[in-house]
């Protein structure tokens, strides 16, 4: 009997450990799509192309970390990686009509 209640706890350990891994890469996932947001509003209000390329680089270095942390992800919620990749898509054509904007209006 002590040896089933044993097992039991070690399984819950398990189990507890790996939900806190998956609540910790959830919650840079949302970081990430949180800093997307505000780098977006920067990039639409911002008048100078030196904003817009700061925001437009801290976009492209977040873009790689979130794809590994959505295909880390996928196993446990399934389609988050579509979600991420519509995102990113969604964003990308945001940037790209806001630096033809800019360069533009030069």
């Amino acid at each position: 009997m002590t040896l089933i209640i044993l097992d039991i706890a070690k399984r819950i350990d398990i189990i507890t450990e790996v939900n806190m891994i998956m609540l910790a890469e959830v919650a840079l996932l949302v970081a990430i799509y949180a800093v997307w947001i505000v780098v977006m509003v920067n990039a639409m209000v911002s008048s100078e192309e030196i904003s817009l390329t700061v925001a437009t680089i801290t976009f492209i270095l977040t873009v790689p970390i979130s794809l590994i942390l959505a295909a880390l992800l996928e196993t446990i919620i399934a389609g988050i990686f579509q979600v991420n990749l519509l995102l990113m898509v969604i964003v990308s054509i945001l940037f790209a009509v806001r630096w033809v904007m800019a360069l533009v209006g030069e």
